[in-house]
């Protein structure tokens, strides 16, 4: 209610339009939630996980109050005034990075994440057309693909292409690799407790377990999300039966990874850089998961973000899918 106005009369924000908590509390519970996936971990992946993460918040905060102390110089305001979203950030770079890359390589992420994607895009763009830690993780490893020649290493990783994964025989050497890890079954080593792949994916039931919680916490698009692993689990279910492969380890092999359930909960349902409508939602997660599943197929190191990033390009063409028209307009 505005100063000075009718005291009768309140007026509020509709509930299409505010949830009803501050976008710092949003953060804030984000944040939180994704510390199970973090603790999670530590027990597969060691100090070198918590490593990871540390350099890659203390590097998004370092590059936040540096960006914030100089705009306050220059023109009396920041851009970023709370450090809870620089701290979200920081977090999901530390999560989606591969527990055996570089900490050179968090570092260089973490850096593109904060001064490129976050306030640079914002300041240049108005909003975040792509994901920051999506899109920084897209350049800095299509840089050193580039860099140690195609076909040599990084994005086309010759480990990863020289995977079979549309035969059985080839998929059962794949889960085999994570059966000789643990103590555990391929299959539940991928859900459970694994040690390869991102540090976000360490445990897929604890990353689910968050997911879920930030559905309920924190009302993210969850239609994405949906969609996205309904699609992949479809796709992994086909496969199995064409193939003649085990199901279940398809399903886990498929939904279980990181780069899949952790990106599908915490990168893709970013607010800024995807869909609003809700016919939009479900057709950026089914095609999230199409393309995410297909590179997944073709051994890609990297799909999944490749995928989420250029859909982040289209997303206000698919926002334009389902938008409801005011009544009274367009012929109504």
């Amino acid at each position: 209610m505005t100063e000075g106005s009718d005291p009768r009369y309140i007026s509020e924000l509709p509930p299409h339009v505010h949830s009803g908590i501050t976008k710092d509390n949003v953060m804030l519970r984000t944040f939180l939630l994704m510390c199970i996936p973090a603790l999670a971990a530590l027990p597969a992946m060691g100090l070198s996980a918590l490593a990871h993460i540390a350099i890659a918040i203390g590097t998004v905060l370092f590059c936040h109050y540096s960006l914030a102390y100089t705009e306050l110089l220059s023109k009396g305001t920041a851009s970023y005034k709370s450090p809870c979203s620089p701290l979200v950030a920081g977090m999901i770079v530390g999560l989606s990075m591969p527990i055996a890359a570089p900490y050179y390589a968090t570092v260089g992420v973490a850096a593109l994440t904060m001064v490129v994607f976050k306030w640079l895009q914002g300041r240049l763009c108005g909003r975040k057309y792509l994901n920051p830690a999506a899109a920084s993780k897209v350049l800095l490893l299509a840089a050193l693909s580039i860099a140690a020649g195609l076909g040599t290493g990084m994005m086309f990783y010759p480990a990863h292409l020289r995977l079979d994964l549309w035969t059985a025989v080839g998929f059962d050497q794949v889960v085999a690799f994570y059966d000789g890890r643990s103590a555990l079954s391929g299959a539940l080593s991928l859900v459970l407790l694994k040690d390869h792949g991102w540090i976000g994916g360490a445990s897929g039931l604890a990353v689910l377990v968050a997911g879920i919680g930030a559905v309920l916490w924190v009302r993210l698009k969850w239609r994405i999300v949906l969609s996205l692993l309904l699609t992949v689990g479809v796709l992994a279910a086909v496969m199995a039966l064409v193939t003649g492969g085990s199901m279940v380890d398809r399903l886990a092999f498929h939904l279980f990874t990181g780069s899949v359930i952790f990106m599908g909960f915490f990168m893709a349902t970013e607010p800024q850089s995807t869909p609003l409508a809700e016919g939009g939602q479900y057709l950026f997660g089914t095609a999230l998961g199409v393309g995410t599943f297909l590179l997944q197929q073709l051994n890609v190191l990297g799909g999944s973000i490749i995928v989420l990033v250029a859909l982040n390009l289209v997303t206000p063409l698919i926002d334009t899918i389902g938008r409801r028209r005011p009544y009274g307009h367009g012929g109504v």
